[in-house]
């Protein structure tokens, strides 16, 4: 999928969410609904990370499958599972071992030495999580995921609303 393909797919989730929000606020405002407003959003793992700064995890959805993932880092765990579950992806993600680093430390590896929070992914793979949100977010998509050629461009974020 290209990066204007995935960029249209992150601005619709994003629309539809928002005129989700207004649109029960106006039947709310006419009386003919409460005004509960949603206690979750969704946003693709193909978003800008930024996006999900301050906000609290709920959830990965793989396409109509939810992981409940109330932290940054069972979000991370959870779409490493999901990668490494795959055959192909597992053997790449294995090769990528100890082959992708970050400016201090290495960041996927076949032991935790070195690593500040090594998260277990398989046997003889660990991932470093010491990270903020925005930049575990990145790191997994853009320096893990898509070296391993794995398809994310079904995965959602779900976030807790404030």
């Amino acid at each position: 999928m290209n990066d204007i393909t995935e960029i249209k797919k992150a601005c619709e989730a994003i629309k539809t969410s928002i005129n989700a929000t207004f649109d029960r606020l106006f039947l709310a405002l006419d009386g003919e609904e409460s005004t509960d407003l949603p206690t979750e959003h969704t946003y693709p793992l193909t978003a800008d990370t930024n996006i999900f700064i301050g906000k609290k995890a709920a959830a990965v959805l793989f396409g109509e499958e939810r992981v409940e993932a109330d932290n940054w880092r069972k979000v991370y765990a959870a779409i490493m599972a999901k990668c490494s579950a795959d055959a192909q992806c597992h053997d790449n993600l294995m090769y990528l071992r100890d082959k992708v680093a970050g400016r201090d430390r290495i960041l996927l590896s076949h032991s935790p030495d070195g690593m500040r929070r090594p998260l277990k992914i398989d046997e003889d793979m660990f991932a470093e999580a010491c990270y903020g949100t925005a930049t575990l977010l990145y790191i997994l998509r853009d320096r893990i995921l898509a070296p391993a050629r794995f398809d994310y461009s079904n995965i959602g974020i779900v976030i807790k609303a404030k």
